[in-house]
Formats: C-alpha cells, structure tokens, sequence
C-alpha cells in the first residue's frame, strides 16, 4: 500500500477525529536523556517513559487528525538526534485511560 493511499485509508477511519497514538523509540543509548527531554516538551505528547525491552522510549501522543500525527512524526521523530528506529502504534479502542473505565 502506497503512503497516499495508506493516508486515505486512516482518514476514512477516523474520519477527522482525534488520533491517539503509541509511539515507541529505539534511542542511542548516549542520547536517551537529550531525546526524552525534546520530546516531553511537546504539547502533543501526553505521557513519556524510558523503558526496557524493544524500545528506548515510548510516548503517548494525540493529535486533533492523522495528517497532524503524520506530520509530527515526519517532521520531529524522524529527524530527532539519536533516534535509530520507531514503530508507531494507533489506538483504535480506549477501555480505560486515566483511571477512567469507558464501556460500550
């Protein structure tokens, strides 16, 4: 699937709606601090962890639609200093956020 056609899909979708997201990073080990501490300066970020396992970082960021959270991630992440790789996860379901349960 092209990215245009990939971007189409996402927009129908969510339909411009908020698009929340998981974003984990694979990070230089040397610029772990200097990258958490860009990214937590984000409005769109939401919470940010340094964790073990697959990734170096991961964030929860949201963003009004999926053109905002393209753009961030081709304009920011890809171009943070130290970033190796990331894998963004979308959230299509939220069952409890905040210490709030949310039903059907």
């Amino acid at each position: 699937m092209q990215n245009d056609e990939m971007g189409e899909t996402f927009d129908k979708y969510y339909d411009k709606k908020i698009v929340t997201a998981l974003i984990g990073l694979e990070v230089d080990v040397t610029e772990i601090d200097a990258v958490i501490n860009n990214i937590s300066k984000d409005s769109n970020v939401e919470d940010a962890y340094v964790v073990t396992g697959d990734f170096d970082i991961i964030i929860k960021v949201r963003f009004p639609d999926y053109q905002e959270l393209q753009k961030y991630l081709m304009t920011k992440i890809s171009k943070l200093k130290g970033v190796k790789d990331s894998k963004t996860m979308m959230v299509i379901s939220i069952k409890k956020e905040d210490n709030t349960t949310f039903t059907e």
